[in-house]
């Protein structure tokens, strides 16, 4: 067993599930690391009454899943039962050989699906970090579980550090591709290094088999989707920045007040901040070095219903949200502006939609944006929600917006618009993932595969935009 050595005591094992007795609590679920900043990270864990997820109650595996939601399977609550127990986080600089600093033990509990987000303060910028998760019954001295975990966090703003970053959205149990490993997407982005990664929303799919219509049921989905292998491998490695959408916050182009079932859209907003690390807001804008700054606005929470005729009030972001938008992004002096957003600003989107800013829906507040953002220096949009990968220019302010693509091939349903040469540098219809790497100054945008398809070890690279000065 390979391990990392802090002053003499083995403590961070190199390999996830390290049980240590046989009657639980366990990490079924995995652990996630999120909102890294330069100096905190969170470390997300949720106790689970099984070593692993009981894949054999969903007949993906099997039979398939029906698609027609009103012949399509519920999703089973009991795929991944949590249980209560106690949990603690240590956490030292990568290769410093000192002890490190531990959490104190914390108790889970049922109303919070036996999950705890534990807050790491007092970090030093652009280091890398080991941690170690420990997990044991309550009031017990012998440790049920452990799993390792590791993460970067943030360099100061003077520093002009190399910064390569991934973004992926739209992912579901239907688009599983190496069964109970989950989604291949994750193992191949491993091989990229990357210092963070962004999922722009849809992490599920609430609406979409199994179907989720009531909290158990949803916690349940949530507690499947970072079973899967390769998904949970990825995320104690990575840290992240979660964002949602309309499929994993209530249903297809949902707004506040609406239900799914017995699911509320609350309810669906409170489930998303107990699944996924999460600091006080939703949205939320980090700074990574010198030449990186990333902002992630939020598309459910305060946004008008679809329904009311567009025009000045009419409102994805909120009036708040937008003014700190372009407040922050105009005092930014970092050398490169990425704004990472759930849905399309400039599009072009596929016929019969109406649910974001390059929609007739909102074209005012569209506009808006698109004017304003052409005001800025190398500033550019990525966008997830769309099932294809591209890279669009605005015809009349030459806004450069980047589509990264659903996880994968298989997740392309729902079809796409044409190629459309007034918009489109580049047109896919196939998924998998963006990498962004900015590097002395500069910087590049590759859409890639999700596997790995020759013998370079490395995915695909389905097209390359070079970021820079207009």
């Amino acid at each position: 067993m390979k391990s990392l050595l802090v002053s003499g005591v083995a403590l961070f094992y190199f390999y996830a599930g390290d049980a240590r007795a046989d009657s639980g609590p366990y990490l079924a679920s995995g652990i996630k690391i999120g909102e890294v900043d330069q100096t905190s990270a969170i470390v997300w864990v949720r106790l689970t009454k099984e070593k692993r997820a009981d894949f054999g109650k969903l007949p993906i595996f099997t039979k398939g899943l029906k698609r027609n939601e009103e012949d399509a399977e519920s999703m089973p609550d009991d795929v991944v039962p949590g249980m209560a127990g106690e949990v603690r986080v240590g956490y030292v600089p990568t290769n410093e050989k000192r002890v490190p600093t531990w959490t104190a033990w914390t108790k889970v509990l049922p109303e919070n699906d036996f999950i705890h987000q534990f807050k790491l303060a007092d970090l030093k910028p652009g280091a890398s970090y080991s941690c170690l998760v420990q997990v044991r019954q309550t009031g017990s001295a012998k440790i049920s579980t452990t799993t390792n975990g590791g993460f970067k966090t943030a360099p100061e703003k003077s520093q002009g550090e190399p910064v390569r970053f991934i973004v992926t959205t739209c992912q579901s149990v239907r688009s599983i591709d190496s069964g109970a490993q989950g989604h291949v997407a994750y193992k191949t982005m491993l091989t990229l290094d990357p210092h963070f990664f962004v999922h722009t929303g849809d992490i599920l799919y609430y609406d979409k088999a199994p179907l989720c219509k009531n909290i158990k049921q949803a916690r349940a989905k949530w507690g499947l989707i970072f079973a899967y292998e390769h998904n949970m491998n990825f995320h104690r490695q990575v840290s992240s920045y979660f964002m949602k959408d309309d499929h994993d916050t209530l249903k297809n182009d949902c707004w506040p007040g609406q239900t799914y079932g017995d699911l509320t859209f609350d309810q669906g907003l409170k489930i998303f901040r107990e699944q996924v690390p999460m600091g006080k807001e939703t949205y939320r804008t980090i700074r990574w070095g010198k030449d990186v700054q990333i902002w992630m606005t939020e598309h459910r929470d305060f946004r008008t219903s679809n329904r009311v005729e567009d025009g000045p009030e009419k409102t994805i972001l909120g009036e708040e949200q937008k003014a700190w938008l372009m407040k922050t992004m105009r005092e930014s002096d970092a050398t490169h502006k990425f704004l990472i957003v759930p849905g399309p600003i400039v599009g072009p989107d596929k016929r019969g939609k109406n649910d974001n800013h390059s929609n007739k829906g909102f074209s005012h507040e569209g506009q808006q944006l698109r004017d304003f953002l052409a005001t800025l220096k190398n500033t550019y949009v990525i966008c997830g929600d769309r099932h294809w990968q591209y890279c669009s220019k605005d015809p009349k302010t030459g806004v450069l917006e980047m589509g990264c693509g659903p996880v994968n091939d298989q997740h392309m349903f729902g079809g796409a618009p044409k190629l459309d040469e007034t918009y489109h540098r580049f047109f896919g219809q196939k998924g998998g993932f963006l990498a962004v790497t900015v590097e002395d100054g500069k910087a590049k945008a590759e859409w890639m595969s999700a596997d790995i398809k020759d013998d370079t070890g490395k995915p695909e690279v389905r097209h390359t935009e070079l970021l820079g000065s207009k």
